[in-house]
């Protein structure tokens, strides 16, 4: 009689377990792709500089990657000179910190404006929004 209970109650508590695995596999989310904001960045080293003379811009994205060997594609600069003209740098790859670098040599004298522009990438079920 002992050994039908506890054959019984095995039974049953082999059921729950079965029926609760069997929900948790329904219950799982949707893997649906997400998306994320970026932020783009610039900086110039030396600033100020001289006419003729080199100044490193160091550009990215604040969101860097998994591994060494990923980057972002097709980053780029537009330059506004002095003069109001616009000229376009790049694209540019970044390297797996989100961050590139290119120098930049400036012909005439006055205020530059660098503006960096992160085009919108899908990696790994993920969409980075574009960003300036």
């Amino acid at each position: 009689m002992k050994f039908a209970k506890n054959r019984i109650a095995a039974i049953a508590i082999s059921i729950f377990l079965m029926l609760s695995m069997a929900a948790s596999l329904v219950a799982l989310p949707v893997n649906a792709q997400a998306t994320k904001k970026t932020y783009a960045y610039i900086g110039a080293n030396p600033n100020p500089v001289g006419v003729g003379q080199e100044t490193l811009l160091h550009l990215g994205i604040t969101q860097q990657l998994t591994w060494a060997n990923e980057k972002w594609h097709g980053l780029t600069v537009t330059v506004t000179t002095p003069s109001g003209d616009t000229e376009t740098l790049g694209p540019f790859d970044s390297d797996a910190t989100g961050g590139t670098g290119t120098v930049y040599i400036p012909a005439e004298v006055g205020n530059y404006t660098f503006q960096t522009h992160f085009p919108k990438q899908d990696f790994q079920g993920v969409t980075y929004l574009a960003s300036d």
